[in-house]
């Protein structure tokens, strides 16, 4: 959540919901086939999905309690045997089910007030954190695996950086198997994918959903994808895969049939608009309800709602704002202001994690991205809490004004246009392209000071750690802010120019 937890490294700030409600962690007893860290989260998340639908109050504290000891443990390998690698393996795959266990679990929602939203919150970021346990894990792993890949291929692969839901193990066991109909759910590499995984109330691990097409005569592989460069485009399969995402997850709809339809239905209708030469533009208000434009996640759900009309917009569970981030809400595109931010939905690509009606298949993760990954996520958590709590905004700079107006010129140039028309959407505005540009040069500077904090650990940094260290950096940075506005001294603040109260 982007209102940052308390948390503590140490087990005496445990919240105590019931009696055994700091069980999990009190003690660290050796690893056996189910005793392990993460087999113990099992059952713990076992007692949280009781109270759904019962009491939202105690299935929240169940949860926010689990949250705060999984998020302690993230990057921190005295809480694991390091040198047995079977039981790193298990830690792994009992991670992996228990989330499989919890996903399942969202199907008993029921969202009546405002305590039963906080109970969904909550078991959302248990499933957030235990990805991040993984993600280390895995990172670890890897680094002692004997002989782990010169390079990773999306969507391929072997455990413990391919984990395959054990119901699909005998049909799945790389992206040829697909059907017609499956969702991925990717993260990029940029700054910009970082705060769409960010931008919610809710922030998430995930900026982009494709959606597979398989062609019933020829049986080969496409998706159907909007891009914030080039709007809604198909394209074989193979180009997905050599985006190099950090990482996928495959969704699969409970009914194949409808999946089928609905796929086909979007693939026709993009592709129709594409071969005239003008994509459907990317759908920067992100207004699921208007396909006039499509974004991301609007593509699925399009597809869905072409294959069934009568039926409510998928996903089950859409994500909101908050007040905080309404001016960069309103830069990019997205119509928010005061009066409706608390009734404001958007099918954020996360989101897809949490609908009851789909079936998490496998997750793919590459090992040697996820701590950039992790750095650009936390860098945008706090981006965004500073725009909500200290009223920050993104201030772009005259000289990236001047280049955002270029650059919009220039795509309307027909001679240029086709060398940066990947780069730069014909649709972006020039205040669009100035806070993309200002976001990279932001985003830059926090993750060199991470890069260089880094250095100082023997360890890969803990959440708590990399939260710790930029807050640090932004009052360093501010503190230096101040006194060159008042021109006490001649060393420029990093990037409090371009990010600022």
């Amino acid at each position: 959540m982007r209102n940052l937890k308390t948390l503590t490294i140490t087990m005496i700030g445990c919240v105590t919901v019931t009696s055994t409600g700091c069980s999990l962690f009190k003690s660290r007893r050796p690893a056996s086939d189910r005793d392990t860290i993460l087999a113990q989260a099992y059952s713990e998340v076992m007692r949280g999905t009781s109270f759904i639908g019962v009491d939202s109050k105690q299935c929240k504290d169940v949860f926010d309690s689990l949250y705060k000891n999984l998020f302690n443990i993230a990057g921190q390998s005295s809480y694991f045997d390091t040198s047995d690698l079977q039981s790193i393996d298990a830690e792994i795959q009992n991670s992996f089910e228990t989330r499989i266990a919890l996903k399942d679990a969202f199907g008993k929602f029921k969202l009546s007030n405002s305590v039963d939203e906080a109970c969904l919150t909550s078991a959302q970021d248990v499933f957030k954190a235990l990805r991040y346990v993984e993600d280390y894990l895995v990172e670890l792993r890897m680094d002692k695996a004997a002989s782990a890949p010169a390079d990773y291929v999306s969507m391929k692969g072997d455990f413990p950086y391919f984990l395959i839901n054990p119901k699909y193990a005998g049909e799945f066991k790389s992206y040829e198997d697909l059907k017609s109909g499956d969702v991925i759910l990717s993260r990029g590499n940029a700054y910009s994918s970082a705060a769409i995984a960010r931008i919610a109330q809710t922030d998430f691990q995930f900026s982009h959903l494709s959606f597979v097409y398989r062609d019933a005569d020829t049986h080969e592989l496409f998706t159907s994808e909007a891009h914030i460069e080039i709007g809604s485009v198909t394209a074989p399969f193979a180009d997905h895969v050599n985006e190099k995402n950090v990482r996928s997850v495959i969704f699969r709809y409970k009914d194949e049939d409808i999946a089928h339809q609905a796929s086909k239905a979007v693939f026709e209708r993009i592709k129709k608009q594409q071969e005239t030469g003008k994509n459907i533009d990317y759908d920067f208000s992100m207004d699921y309800r208007d396909d006039s434009k499509l974004f991301c996640s609007e593509v699925v759900s399009r597809g869905f709602k072409m294959a069934m009309p009568d039926e409510e917009f998928i996903p089950k569970y859409k994500s909101k704002f908050t007040s905080g981030i309404i001016p960069f809400l309103n830069t990019i595109g997205v119509p928010a202001n005061k009066e409706n931010i608390t009734k404001l939905d958007v099918f954020a690509p996360g989101d897809i994690q949490f609908d009851p009606d789909f079936e998490l298949v496998a997750e793919w993760r590459n090992p040697k991205k996820l701590e950039e990954s992790r750095f650009k996520d936390f860098i945008l958590t706090k981006m965004f809490e500073r725009m909500d709590q200290n009223g920050y905004q993104i201030d772009p700079s005259l000289k990236m004004d001047v280049q955002g107006r270029t650059f919009w010129l220039l795509r309307r140039t027909p001679i240029v246009r086709k060398f940066i028309e990947k780069k730069f959407a014909l649709s972006m505005s020039p205040a669009q392209l100035e806070l993309f540009m200002a976001l990279d040069k932001i985003g830059e500077a926090f993750y060199k000071n991470l890069e260089l904090k880094s250095l100082e650990f023997d360890h890969p940094m803990t959440p708590k750690e990399i939260y710790a260290a930029i807050d640090d950096f932004i009052k360093r940075d501010f503190e230096q802010w101040k006194k060159y506005r008042k021109g006490q001294d001649v060393v420029k603040p990093v990037f409090h120019l371009l990010f600022h109260p």
